[in-house]
């Protein structure tokens, strides 16, 4: 997790278990379904207030919100995980909720 609300860019590690989906080619990964992955980073000491995104290629892939009172809004999506089972996203200030 890349923490961009300060201005350190501070990085963490939280392990989460979900179901994966192998990709069509197994070089490629597996794929996750981002409300399940919502759920399981709300549940713990890692919880998010903010919106959260993952990249896919160049794109930013939006999958979790919290809206400033609070609720976390997510939906069912497909998000690329790499061979080696991990996920990189990155973490905005709810601020700016406002401005996308």
């Amino acid at each position: 997790i890349e923490d961009k609300r300060n201005p350190d860019d501070d990085c963490f590690l939280a392990e989460v278990k979900v179901p994966l989906k192998p990709a069509d080619n197994e070089d490629e990964g597996f794929w996750a379904d981002a409300q399940l992955i919502s759920q399981e980073l709300q549940k713990g000491p890692s919880r998010i207030d903010a919106k959260v995104y993952t990249m896919r290629g160049k794109y930013k892939q939006y999958f979790l919100r919290v809206t400033p009172e609070g609720e976390a809004i997510s939906q069912s999506a497909n998000l690329k995980v790499t061979p080696d089972r991990t996920l990189e996203i990155v973490v905005e200030d709810v601020s700016a909720l406002v401005s996308s």
